[in-house]
């Protein structure tokens, strides 16, 4: 990378930071409502593991967080595309690209800055159900943290495809919300995996929230270390490509967008 080219990434993602803070509430919603959620669930989670797996902790919080981390980092996704489709209705797109800033650059500034919001999401929550809901990893603290850098990139290349086809908040929020509790209720974010539907579950393995879900499951409640989860890992990190790869390819700079028309 030149360094012309990091100084304008930096710029980006400098106005992109700027942007979240003059928004931060609905920001720090994100943060906290998968514990609100959480402090109403972890209880039924907890008599489920106590039935189907005796052997394991009996903690709901162990596998309610990690799904609700996943889930609300596919919501949250509303606050990228808000900006995002704001720099139409507010006329900045096409003012920064005249100033010779490739539209590649100013997705990649945005997307970086989206990519630690969903780690620093993801932290903040597993890191409050610790302190709050008495939630403990008994496996590899780096596979956790390798495996959430992958979910992380999954989200943020999802979020790109959601900009590519999006022509209005409206449908970006579809994009956003219905996709985050679909793929969540297929994949087991947000109830047990044993309890869905036999055809919930045969579909599943198609989805990318499936893989993070036993990613976790594995590391928090089963002891995995890194080796353990290297599949799912990889599984994850070719969704990543996927999306990345698909966004890119429907991604038009000069088609028509509004903020909410």
């Amino acid at each position: 990378m030149s360094g012309n080219s990091a100084r304008t990434l930096r710029v980006v993602a400098r106005q992109e930071v700027s942007l979240l803070r003059s928004e931060y509430i609905p920001v720090l919603l994100y943060f906290v409502m998968p514990l609100a959620i959480m402090s109403f669930i972890q209880g039924a989670f907890t008599l489920f593991l106590e039935f189907t797996e005796p052997g394991v902790p009996a903690n709901g919080a162990s596998l309610a967080a990690p799904g609700q981390a996943t889930m609300f980092g596919f919501m949250s996704l509303a606050i990228f595309g808000h900006f995002f489709l704001g720099e139409y209705g507010w006329g900045t797109w096409n003012r920064v690209r005249s100033m010779g800033v490739a539209p590649h650059q100013i997705m990649a500034g945005k997307m970086m800055v989206n990519y630690v919001q969903q780690l620093l999401l993801f932290g903040f929550v597993m890191g409050a159900a610790a302190l709050l809901f008495s939630m403990r990893v008994t496996g590899s603290l780096l596979a956790l943290a390798l495996l959430e850098l992958v979910v992380a990139l999954v989200i943020v290349a999802y979020g790109l495809i959601a900009c590519a086809l999006a022509t209005s908040q409206a449908q970006y929020n579809a994009f956003a919300y219905l996709g985050a509790l679909v793929l969540a209720g297929v994949g087991g974010a947000l109830t047990p995996f044993d309890t869905l539907p036999g055809w919930a579950q045969a579909i599943a393995p198609a989805t990318p929230t499936y893989w993070a879900v036993k990613g976790f499951e594995k590391i928090i409640l089963r002891s995995a270390d890194l080796a353990e989860v290297s599949t799912e890992i990889l599984v994850l990190v070719g969704f990543a490509v996927l999306f990345l790869a698909v966004g890119a390819l429907l991604f038009d700079a000069d088609k028509p967008r509004s903020t909410w028309a």
